[in-house]
């Protein structure tokens, strides 16, 4: 006896419906290298700049930021 997922999956390849879909974990960990991305190229045109973020800021060599 076929189970239920199996007659479903013969119906749909009988109708000529079957999609194929990104498995749930793909599309998250997916989501997260595209954020990661993201993040990582807007960080990186931001923090190019050697001017201070505010008035006042003092660079630290030791510590490697702002002050």
């Amino acid at each position: 006896m076929s189970s239920k997922k199996q007659l479903r999956r013969e119906r749909q390849q009988q109708k000529g419906t079957t999609k194929p879909r990104l498995n749930p974990v793909s599309i998250f960990l997916l989501s997260i290298a595209a954020l990661l991305l993201v993040v990582g190229v807007i960080g990186s045109l931001r923090g190019s700049s050697r001017e201070p973020p505010w008035p006042g800021a003092m660079w630290s060599e030791a510590h490697g930021h702002w002050h």
